[in-house]
């Protein structure tokens, strides 16, 4: 079994998933990628990532509903999530405080 931190880059915007890629590939990670918050859901079914790297706005589920559901269920609640988006919608209006 492999040992290395599995990170789990979830963004439908392919130039920002080769950027992240690049730089994380530099390192002893384990990594893949989903387009949209279903595919990382279902992704998350099969292995649980260390870390997952998420965009707010995506097709078929957004990153808000992704982190709700994360959150709202036990074996997912303390997944470290780093939002990373472009969004300046203010995120407490979303339901994410």
């Amino acid at each position: 079994m492999d040992k290395r931190p599995y990170i789990l880059v979830v963004d439908d915007d392919p130039d920002i998933l080769d950027g992240i890629l690049a730089v994380l590939e530099s390192q002893p990670y384990r990594l893949q990628t989903a387009r949209d918050g279903k595919r990382c859901l279902e992704m998350m079914d099969v292995e649980r990532p260390d870390l997952l790297i998420l965009d707010l706005l995506m097709p078929r589920m957004d990153g808000f509903a992704v982190i709700r559901f994360l959150r709202e269920n036990p074996p997912t609640t303390s997944l470290p999530i780093l939002v990373l988006t472009t969004v300046v919608e203010d995120a407490s209006r979303r339901g994410m405080n």
